[in-house]
């Protein structure tokens, strides 16, 4: 399996360095590896509720279906105690979603009413932009959860994603021909801009605050 190595000498295992190395630059230091029937992934040792305070940030990353929906009572808690946190959950590729792949639910419409935002990443390109802005607004206002969902295609390399999606290399007739100008397209658009240099600097927290009248006597 694909793995990156932490600063703290942990192996995570099945996630792109592109995410995973991206989390340990923001800090992301301490992890614990999980693995089981339904999860393969990583989660950061979670901070303490009062961790908040400071500026610190959960992080679990799970695999699709039943990997993300037994998370539901861990973002329900997290929402009532008002810890920000980021869950990253897999899903089915965007092609196939509402088409019986394999584990696909709405997972989007699951966490909308436990979730400050809940994002479903369409392009490589997207994958820093969409956690930096996460990150962000867990901790920004009221902190709470925040669910990020990266479909397969955006996760695999460009070889494997050209490979299973790509259509065979002859269309027949016109309708095969269209079906893969379409595919071809629709892999380009997914990895164009995938290589070029992103900034990861952190986004500034709004932490609001109380006015002199409101904490006056």
């Amino acid at each position: 399996a694909n793995a990156f190595s932490c600063p703290n000498g942990w192996r995570v295992l099945g996630w792109p360095s592109l995410v995973g190395s991206w989390l340990s630059g923001e800090g992301f230091k301490d992890f614990v590896g999980v693995q089981g029937p339904s999860m393969m992934g990583f989660v950061p040792i979670y901070p303490h509720p009062g961790d908040n305070l400071v500026g610190r940030i959960g992080v679990a990353a799970v695999t699709a279906g039943p990997g993300v929906t037994n998370t539901v009572t861990a973002i329900k808690n997290a929402q009532m105690a008002e810890s920000p946190l980021l869950l990253i959950g897999g899903a089915a590729a965007t092609l196939q979603k509402g088409r019986g792949a394999l584990q696909d639910i709405d997972q989007l419409s699951l966490f909308k009413t436990l979730c400050k935002t809940c994002v479903s990443v369409r392009a490589v390109r997207d994958i820093v932009p969409a956690l930096r802005q996460a990150i962000v607004t867990a901790q920004s206002g009221t902190p709470g959860p925040v669910f990020v969902e990266l479909p397969i295609d955006v996760l695999y390399p460009f070889h494997v994603v050209e490979k299973e999606i790509g259509g065979t290399k002859s269309g027949r007739g016109l309708r095969g021909k269209m079906v893969r100008w379409y595919l071809q397209n629709y892999i380009r658009n997914l990895f164009a801009g995938a290589w070029e240099p992103q900034d990861m600097s952190p986004l500034p927290v709004q932490v609001p605050l109380a006015t002199e009248d409101e904490v006056g006597f």
